[in-house]
């Protein structure tokens, strides 16, 4: 829940993050290159507030955009950035029934009985955004806690994601602790050779030291996941989704 993901907006594949402080992340594909990306960090030290944010992602995504021409990576570039929205999620004014979602969680709408059932009857979620090279959504419980939380990754964010994961995925296991709690997905899509990433985990929350959700339903898991892969395959023009098997 901790690794959140705003899109940056304004045709840039981008997102704004916070993990402990804030982060912009430019991804760009290289359209001339398919097997290539170029993948930008920048990092706030100091205060947050929307001027800081705007520059941070400003210089950012100007710095990408050079560093591509720079090594012969054509890329699709978006408007200069005038504002970073500052969305955090995570208190309990931000939750809301999922029937009512209308972002990056509206693929599970159709679950909302079945996810009532499995104790998730709300959302957190982020605006929709298809040139985003991260999507994030989570199923909330009655009591607003995030209790499972869907990724989708594309591109050099892909690439990224699962360099950062090594080989816990393949292996049957999560994040931490050797979670086995979790389902994955990939599929292939036409802005880049990484296979886009799709993952659902069961969220646990450090400050209880408890999952919000007790009990973990593989069926559904395997459910939400499949809805939300295949919606974000479609809007992003990708095919070939696959569930993947578990060890």
């Amino acid at each position: 829940m901790r690794g959140q993901a705003v899109p940056l907006g304004h045709g840039w594949s981008g997102i704004a993050r916070y993990q402990g402080g804030w982060q912009v992340m430019v991804a760009l594909d290289c359209q001339n290159q398919k097997n290539k990306a170029l993948v930008a960090y920048g990092d706030l030290h100091g205060e947050p507030n929307s001027a800081t944010l705007a520059g941070l992602g400003r210089v950012t995504t100007e710095t990408a955009q050079k560093a591509a021409e720079k090594h012969g990576c054509q890329v699709k570039a978006g408007e200069r950035l005038t504002s970073v929205p500052p969305s955090r999620l995570g208190t309990p004014d931000t939750a809301k029934p999922l029937k009512q979602a209308r972002g990056s969680c509206v693929p599970l709408r159709g679950l909302a009985p079945t996810a009532a059932g499995n104790g998730v009857p709300e959302v957190m979620e982020y605006p929709a955004d298809a040139q985003t090279p991260q999507v994030n959504c989570y199923l909330a419980t009655p009591e607003k806690k995030p209790g499972y939380g869907l990724y989708a990754y594309y591109g050099g964010a892909a690439k990224d994601f699962l360099t950062s994961e090594g080989d816990n995925l393949k292996a049957g296991r999560g994040p931490t602790y050797g979670d086995k709690e979790y389902a994955w997905a990939t599929a292939r899509c036409p802005r880049s050779a990484q296979p886009a990433v799709f993952v659902l985990y069961h969220l646990y929350d450090r400050d209880t030291d408890t999952h919000p959700v007790a009990h973990y339903s593989a069926q559904f898991a395997a459910s939400a996941l499949k809805a939300f892969a295949d919606h974000e395959a479609k809007l992003r023009g990708c095919s070939d989704v696959q569930i993947a098997s578990r060890p």
